[in-house]
């Protein structure tokens, strides 16, 4: 079977950035290829012209021979596609419209964010998405090099910007570690119990859904357990302080943070 980029090739694809993508989304989607399967791209390209863009699509379409294959773009298309392609139009952030796509579709098995590239669009897309990915699925976010572009919301100067993109994905690598948190007001979330992989690579991140079951196999409930008898109930009560006082402690922190923006 010819590769993703070999069918892109053949298919006149010359957008160069996506070739860098290739071989990730090969190395990681082949064994997908002869599924029946449910694939969202949001961004058909070709700006506001109904009859420009869709070249993804075209490629996607027979790298996955059998899936189903929905998108989404801020503007009207009015493309010549495999009729196993539905089109819709509406904006990336509008909950109304992903749901609508969705009532049709059922959980995607996959998800690629080609959208905007805006850092809150790239945010809010993904908290209203991912839930609708199917566990084993893959969620893809391209051109995250946006997370520095001042003009998508993103920031090159402070590099911990929370508004961010990429900052905000890198919180997924705490959440995913969520067991491991010496905390114990730490509280897994969705995120937590969802996310088991999650790759950043030049300009793309990828996470997959999968139900985390990973467990620590030092804390107990968020807590590192006192060994032996040994004045037991100080120790206990000088732990309670010692966590009350780094709760106190990372509370300042985010309060200081918050205003560093």
């Amino acid at each position: 079977m010819k590769s993703l980029e070999e069918i892109a090739l053949k298919l006149g694809h010359r957008k160069q950035e996506s070739f860098h993508f290739f071989k990730h989304y090969d190395a990681i989607l082949s064994h997908l290829r002869n599924e029946k399967i449910n694939f969202l791209e949001i961004g058909i390209g070709g700006s506001k012209d109904p009859k420009e863009g869709g070249h993804s699509l075209k490629i996607w379409s027979e790298y996955f021979s059998k899936a189903s294959l929905y998108a989404i773009d801020l503007y009207y298309k009015d493309l010549e596609l495999n009729s196993r392609i539905k089109i819709f139009q509406g904006s990336q952030i509008d909950k109304k419209v992903l749901d609508n796509i969705h009532k049709i579709s059922g959980d995607f098995d996959i998800i690629i964010d080609d959208g905007s590239h805006i850092n809150s669009h790239q945010i809010e897309t993904f908290k209203i998405l991912f839930p609708k990915l199917k566990s084993n699925g893959y969620y893809f976010i391209e051109d995250v090099q946006t997370s520095y572009y001042l003009s998508d919301g993103g920031d090159g100067f402070y590099l911990n910007n929370k508004k961010t993109a990429i900052n905000f994905f890198k919180t997924m690598i705490d959440r995913m570690h969520q067991v491991e948190h010496e905390n114990p007001y730490s509280k897994p979330d969705y995120y937590s119990k969802n996310i088991t992989e999650i790759n950043f690579l030049p300009n793309l991140i990828i996470v997959k859904k999968n139900e985390n079951k990973s467990k620590s196999h030092i804390l107990i409930n968020n807590q590192k357990p006192i060994k032996g008898q040994s004045l037991l109930t100080l120790r206990k009560i000088l732990k309670i302080l010692k966590y009350n006082f780094h709760y106190i402690r990372s509370k300042i922190y985010y309060f200081l943070d918050y205003f560093k923006i």
